[in-house]
């Protein structure tokens, strides 16, 4: 699947996930930052690497890189949480 149709696909919260499952570079510390079980986070993350046909992040040493799939899609998540953000605060201004 291309990356643009994988967005289409997704809501905010598994853009969300995404996002900070590849900053973060771990499931364990992804689901600390976003308040919520580790347990949830890997289901979330399973869901994208169906929906992608990617793994998106794989085992490496002791902790996981993004696949180049996975790095491609860094920035235009960072993109849409950002557009997100500017639009919550514009709507409680």
């Amino acid at each position: 699947m291309r990356d643009q149709a994988l967005f289409d696909k997704i809501d905010l919260h598994l853009i969300r996930v995404l996002h900070t499952v590849l900053t973060e570079r771990s499931v364990s510390r992804a689901a600390l930052r976003l308040g919520m079980y580790q347990p949830a986070v890997s289901a979330s993350l399973k869901r994208l690497r169906d929906l992608a046909g990617d793994p998106i992040l794989v085992r490496s040493g002791a902790g996981m890189v993004p696949t180049d799939a996975g790095l491609r899609m860094v920035e235009p998540a960072a993109s849409i949480l950002r557009a997100e953000q500017r639009e919550w605060g514009m709507r409680f201004a």
